[in-house]
Parts: structure tokens; sequence; C-alpha cells
């Protein structure tokens, strides 16, 4: 295929300016997709929503590997003063993720002008990340469902470790979190005769405890707890309150201790609740399992991050973020691993963060080192 004209790096910026938020990615994936066109490839669309996949086969049999890039926004307004900033008020990609698409955007580049000797790779631009749908979508379609993948990879920016230094861990990289709304139903009556009523709040008060308590139950693996929002009742002093809301975030390294806390819980809240002769419901949302790096692909990133002579920091800890790119490794063997955006680079989430472009060619050369071992070729970084 003859080369494209490419700007990686006004493309990336074209993609933080037009934020989408997570199910609502259609002109990200438009962009990303028309992109893909230019270089030669027929890429498929809409697939687990708005993702999309290219297949890029070789000449040879030989393995398949999956690249894999998010690309939703988040809720948060921008504060950044930059030329490039989000054009949509309350949205904007704090995460990155603009930024690891067009990373996997230049490997397409690469491998169009540089097709896999062996085997085929498979590029996976998902949407829905940032709420723990797209890549469980993203599997299940028989495109990739049917599929037998040898290795899956993806990397995630990293805020607080210097520029291109590249963050590892063999085993869990990455917790496994829900969110939980607890809510508690019994009825109101006149403050002047709460007996009257079934006022929630001595039970609220105890599942907020219980929350608390949960991560006790649960050693010695690591888990947390974190309360997020609760609510008795309404604003009116004449009202004994007849409902009451809990939200709280859980999250665990370990994916056997993160559903035995979700059991415990549930089992806890029936219980405070038929006691206090409420009526209850328990809601679970944005659901993460903890993302596993298989241990010979743990390797490979190392060895390949060796090669290119980038440093390499092994984390003691997962990260106790989540991201849904463990979908991809419950079902196939690969490992996430991050990439440094700098040590005092704005945080994730911030609302004054933008991704690091010089990080883009950290990111191509370290997934083109990885598709070379995989399927024998020889690709020339571009980081110098």
């Amino acid at each position: 295929m003859m080369a494209i004209n490419f700007d990686p790096v006004r493309l990336r910026r074209t993609l933080h300016q037009h934020p989408e938020l997570s199910n609502h990615e259609a002109q990200s994936a438009r962009t990303i997709a028309a992109q893909l066109r230019a270089f030669g490839f027929t890429p498929h669309t809409d697939i687990g929503g708005h993702g999309i996949v290219v297949d890029i086969a070789g000449h040879e049999p030989g393995p398949t590997t999956l690249l894999r890039a998010d690309f939703d926004a988040l809720p948060i307004q921008e504060r950044a003063p930059l030329e490039h900033a989000s054009c949509h008020d309350g949205i904007m990609h704090a995460c990155g993720h603009d930024g690891h698409a067009t990373a996997l955007l230049m490997v397409a580049h690469t491998l169009a002008q540089q097709p896999p000797q062996q085997g085929s790779v498979l590029l996976a631009f998902q949407p829905a990340e940032e709420t723990g749908e797209g890549a469980a979508r993203l599997c299940a379609d028989p495109l990739l469902a049917t599929r037998h993948i040898d290795n899956v990879y993806a990397f995630h920016n990293l805020p607080g470790f210097a520029q291109h230094q590249i963050v590892v861990r063999p085993g869990t990289f990455a917790c496994a979190s829900t969110g939980v709304a607890i809510k508690l139903h019994g009825k109101t009556s006149h403050a002047a005769y709460p007996e009257r009523g079934i006022s929630p709040a001595n039970a609220m008060s105890e599942v907020m405890t219980s929350l608390m308590q949960l991560p006790e139950q649960h050693q010695p693996a690591f888990s947390l707890v974190t309360l997020v929002h609760a609510q008795l009742g309404e604003l009116a002093f004449g009202v004994s309150p007849g409902d009451a809301i809990v939200m709280a975030t859980l999250r665990s390294d370990d994916n056997a201790t993160f559903h035995a806390m979700k059991s415990s819980l549930t089992a806890t809240i029936d219980t405070i609740a038929k006691r206090a002769e409420l009526e209850v419901s328990i809601e679970w949302h944005e659901p993460f399992t903890a993302a596993y790096n298989h241990p010979a692909h743990h390797t490979h990133v190392v060895e390949a991050a060796s090669a290119l002579d980038l440093t390499i920091e092994t984390l003691a800890e997962p990260m106790r973020w989540s991201e849904d790119v463990a979908e991809f490794l419950a079902r196939w063997p690969g490992a996430l691993f991050g990439i440094g955006s700098g040590e005092h680079h704005p945080q994730l989430h911030n609302p004054d963060y933008d991704f690091p472009d010089a990080i883009l060619s950290t990111a191509h050369d370290l997934f083109c080192a990885l598709v070379a071992r995989h399927h024998g070729m020889e690709i020339s970084p571009m980081a110098e």
C-alpha cells in the first residue's frame, strides 16, 4: 500500500476537541474509520456499539494478536487553556482515550505499509470503557467471539511516572470494581409522630457502617469501599423520612475476593432491611473485573521495552482504578501496561488534563515491537 499523509498529533487534538461520552461516540468512530479507510483498510464498524475492528492478515499462517484502544470521554468540564480544548460543554477527554486511539491508528498506518508476515493482527477500537460496558460487548460480538486469539495488548497513559517509562506488573495490573446503590423504602409520617411511619434512618446508618467494615472481612487481599453518596428523606422539617439511598464503590485486586464482597454485602443488607421492616433494592453499576496480566505476556512487554531502551517500572501493587480491557484478558492471554505521562503531569480525570503527544511514538513503537515478536517482522521505531 502506498504511503498516506498522516499527522497523528493533529488527529489526536481533533478527537480531543470533539469528545463524546460512552455509548455516544458516533462522530469519533466515523473519524477513526475514515482514517483507517484512508490507509487502505476496510474496517468493521458498529461492533459492540460504536466499536471498530480491523483485521490485518499476513501471508503465512501464524498466531492472532489483538491490540486494543478506547476512545470515549468523560462528563467533566475542561479547564485547560488549550487551542484544542473541548468544544462540548461538560465533556472532555480527561483520561487520554484520544491518545490511546491515535496511537493505535499510528500502528495501523505502519501495518498498512508493513503487514505482518505470519498470522493476523486485529486492531480493536473500543467504545464505552468508562462505564465498563464496551469491552464485554466487543468480545461478545461474533466477529471476535469466534476467533482464536493468542495475544492481547493494551496500554494506559499514567501521570505520576516519567514520560516514556513503561509500567508493568505480572498478575493483577488493575483492580476489579463496581458501583452499588442501596435503596431503602419505608413509610413517611409526621415528624411529630415518627412511630406512625417506618423510618430508614437507623438502617441507613447500619448500611454505611457495614460498607466501611466490608474490607476487614475479606483480608488479606486488597479491598476498598468508598462511600460516594447518601441521602435520607427530603428537606422538610415536618416529615419523618420514608426513603434513603446509600451509594458506594467496591474494589479489590482479586476477582474471587471481589465476588465474595458483593455476596456478603447483599446478605448483610437483606438482613438489615428485614429487621427494620423495610423494602430494599440493590443496584450494581459500572462493573469491572480485575485486569490480569499473563506471566508470558508480561515478559513479552518487558523484553520488547528493553529492546527499545525504554525505562521499566514494575509496580509493587496493582493500580486501584479499573480498566475494562480486563474482559479481553479474561478470555485470551495478554497484558495491560502503562506508559508514563510525566511525573508532574495533571492526573487522570482532572479538568486540566491533556494527553501528552510526546508519548504517542512510544506507544506506537512498543505496540509494533510486540507485533514484530509474534509475527516474524521488523519494524523501525519512531521514537528517538
